[in-house]
């Protein structure tokens, strides 16, 4: 055997050799995509079982650095599920003080996934949903703390304002915008209706301008 044909048969055995490696990752990672739609439905209908429970929509893969979901297309779909769980189990519909320390961090961790979404995800839809969760955060302290109403107010409005530019077909963002922009109206009136050191048109002040906000001209 000369020392081309050795050459060349070495070449043939390194390339059936690539070829039945390239075979074998492409069938683990059909098995991976395979799996990965799996636990995507599958944690669907545990999650609306138990929400609590650990480890939902995910897959345990072979192929390394998460390929089956590139290949799918799904993380941000997955992104935003853990987010909506994050926001669920944070209990906003408790009116759970968030001075709660186990509260704070649900609703801490709930933020930042939200936060992730709006800014890092390729669809408006899915953004304008997680901004509008943002909101529903902020609608939830409202009703906890007393501190920086009006700052907090303002935040509120900005997240759903931004869900409702991102996306004008999100209703819940819209109704809760209207609730959020007629709280801050109500407090902007509080606050001009007088006290201590009333402001012009509080309760103490005279002549023009002596009125309460929204009492007439």
């Amino acid at each position: 055997m000369s020392r081309r044909e050795l050459i060349e048969r070495c070449a043939l055995g390194a390339a059936a050799a690539v070829c039945l490696i390239l075979a074998l990752g492409l069938g683990l990672l059909a098995l991976d995509v395979s799996r990965s739609r799996e636990a995507l439905s599958r944690g669907d209908v545990e999650y609306r079982i138990s929400p609590a429970t650990a480890g939902l929509w995910r897959a345990s893969a072979v192929v390394p650095f998460d390929l089956a979901t590139s290949l799918l297309g799904t993380g941000d779909d997955v992104d935003l599920r853990r987010a909506v769980r994050s926001v669920r189990l944070a209990r906003l519909d408790a009116f759970v003080s968030v001075s709660d320390p186990e509260a704070a961090l649900l609703r801490n961790a709930a933020q930042v996934r939200l936060d992730a979404i709006v800014a890092g995800s390729s669809d408006p839809k899915q953004q304008s949903r997680a901004a509008g969760l943002l909101g529903v955060i902020g609608l939830s302290r409202l009703v906890t703390e007393t501190q920086d109403r009006v700052a907090a107010l303002s935040a509120t409005a900005a997240n759903l304002q931004l869900a409702v530019a991102l996306d004008p077909l999100n209703d819940d963002a819209k109704y809760n915008l209207e609730f959020v922009l007629q709280r801050s109206r109500g407090i902007q009136l509080a606050e001009g209706a007088g006290g201590q050191n009333p402001s012009p048109g509080g309760t103490g002040s005279s002549g023009a301008g002596a009125g309460d906000p929204g009492s007439g001209y």
